[in-house]
């Protein structure tokens, strides 16, 4: 993030619904809209554009990425990353500590304990945790490097568990073209 007359630059990525495929006229579409902040990408059979959006707070400049996005009424914002869910390594890559350290936390070898639950995965080989579960408990435990880290986590989930929300009302309603305007 850098700090330009009260502004920062945020980064994050928007993953879309609706396309799958990059075109011309999906870039024209989006720069027109107000995305000239943004790379369109795609991959693992999804488009998301990643932004470098100047704002005065992270919530503002993702809830304007999202309605200059949706200007285009054939996109919807899916999710927005980094997203809640995180494995091990997701966890280790944010916080920025080799796996194996935080593997000895979630065991309690590490820390003072008490590492937060799994949200799945405990059946299988793969565990999958809330980042703002980790976020909090490696702050509380003075773990926790970059300190915007739990606030900009809060924030990005309150964002998904909204577009989940809509997701879901929408799907429920069989209304798909309604959009729910509370974001």
């Amino acid at each position: 993030m850098s700090i330009k007359n009260n502004q920062m630059i945020f980064n994050f990525t928007l993953v879309l619904r609706g396309m799958n495929k990059i075109t011309s006229q999906l870039e024209d579409s989006l720069y027109e809209s107000g995305c000239d902040d943004a790379m369109v990408h795609s991959g693992n059979g999804s488009l998301y554009l990643t932004f470098d959006r100047l704002d005065t707070s992270l919530e503002k400049a993702v809830s304007t990425a999202i309605k200059d996005v949706e200007k285009n009424k054939k996109l919807e914002v899916a999710v927005v990353e980094p997203a809640d869910f995180v494995t091990v390594a997701e966890i280790a890559r944010r916080a920025g500590y080799s796996r194996e350290y935080i593997r000895k936390l979630i065991k309690g070898e590490r820390g003072n304990g008490y590492f937060p639950a799994p949200l799945a995965g405990s059946s299988s080989t793969t565990l999958i945790y809330s980042w703002v579960e980790v976020t909090s408990w490696l702050s509380v435990s003075n773990i926790l490097k970059n300190n915007d880290a739990l606030i900009m986590a809060k924030i990005i989930k309150q964002f998904n568990d909204q577009l989940n929300n809509r997701r879901v009302f929408l799907n429920s309603n069989s209304v798909k073209s309604k959009r729910v305007e509370r974001i």
